[in-house]
């Protein structure tokens, strides 16, 4: 089987603050941070060869690209850091089997979520592709239908889990946290963590069969409602049509579009 795993940091194990994502800068919450990140990847890298998997990929999806460390790669995987990429997925095509999420986030406005937001936690509110609410585990989920590609694992908070349940059905996914508010979460220890993330990806991997990538009928229409009326104006210059005064949309021909 050949892989691919998209990872974000907001979703990792024993992350509950801004501060620890690296948004504002630099700083030894960040440092930490990264080290749980390569944690929950790993795992999920253990499970997917208990499962038989052959080819790894993991891709650095958070924030600028380069957020991995490169001393705590797993041998047995390869990885995809960096930024100015030309494709949402780098290296994403149709020879891979399944992709797998780690270290997800619910959408913006999700209740007892930790650090909900879509795509930007500053500018992005409600988000829709054909009718249809979503965050960043449904817009993964577009672009590896896109290439015929089924999600099959997510990671995150209970929040994140619930969503990607509620638009991809019956899923594995592994609980890290449990959101009380958007900075403050039920954590469970790394050792534990690690153990449940590659326990639900080597059973996500025995089931693959039974999965089936998430698709929506094209062209797509994807309709934004922003946090404020700038964010709709540069929107609008973009050439996004404007609805009113904070929500924008457009159509496109392929899920690679809608964003």
């Amino acid at each position: 089987m050949k892989i691919y795993i998209s990872t974000d940091l907001e979703g990792i194990s024993g992350i509950v603050s801004w501060e620890q994502t690296g948004r504002d800068g630099k700083n030894s919450e960040y440092e930490n941070a990264r080290k749980f990140l390569m944690a929950d990847i790993n795992a999920a890298v253990e499970g997917a060869l208990d499962a038989g998997a052959k080819d790894i990929v993991v891709m650095d999806g958070h924030g600028s690209g380069y957020n991995f460390l490169f001393e705590l790669f797993h041998p047995q995987a390869t990885y995809i850091t960096g930024s100015v990429r030309t494709t949402w997925y780098p290296g994403l095509d149709n020879s891979f089997d399944a992709v797998l999420l780690v270290g997800y986030h619910a959408m913006a406005g999700a209740k007892n979520a930790v650090l909900d937001h879509t795509q930007s936690s500053t500018t992005w509110y409600n988000y829709y592709v054909n009718g249809i609410k979503m965050g960043e585990i449904g817009q993964s989920a577009l672009v590896a239908g896109y290439y015929g590609i089924p999600v099959i694992f997510v990671s995150g908070d209970r929040a994140a889990c619930e969503e990607a349940k509620q638009l991809l059905g019956n899923i594995e996914v592994a609980v890290v946290k449990e959101g009380l508010t958007r900075n403050c979460a039920k954590l469970l220890p790394l050792e534990k963590t690690k153990e449940i993330i590659r326990h639900s990806v080597s059973r996500a991997l025995k089931r693959i069969n039974e999965f089936k990538p998430y698709v929506l009928k094209q062209p797509l229409e994807v309709k934004l409602e922003t946090q404020n009326t700038d964010v709709a104006d540069r929107f609008e210059r973009m050439g996004w049509k404007r609805i009113d005064t904070r929500t924008v949309m457009k159509i496109v021909n392929t899920p690679l579009e809608i964003v």
